[in-house]
């Protein structure tokens, strides 16, 4: 699939609140970064993600579903669930 302004639009919209962007890279992956829009705080960072293979609004909402996935399980590298996600599950 080619990254379309309507792809981008999709996955930087998915993560809200939090804010999204997606940069293609060299061979046509994309870096996804979510991160804290007031304070700038990385809550992931992923690159080269496959998005040759996303060519139906399924495959999107799957890429989407993975990214959150990932973004729910992810860990700092101080060990700890991000502040914004254990404030959200009341920790």
């Amino acid at each position: 699939m080619l990254f379309t302004p309507e792809l981008r639009r999709t996955l930087e919209s998915a993560f809200l609140p939090l804010a999204c962007e997606c940069t293609l890279m060299p061979g046509g992956a994309l870096m996804v970064k979510i991160f804290d829009p007031q304070t700038g705080t990385v809550a992931m960072q992923v690159e080269n993600v496959a998005i040759a293979n996303v060519t139906t609004v399924r495959g999107v909402a799957e890429l989407v579903a993975e990214l959150r996935y990932d973004l729910r399980t992810c860990v700092t590298p101080f060990g700890s669930t991000p502040a914004f996600f254990a404030a959200s599950r009341g920790a």
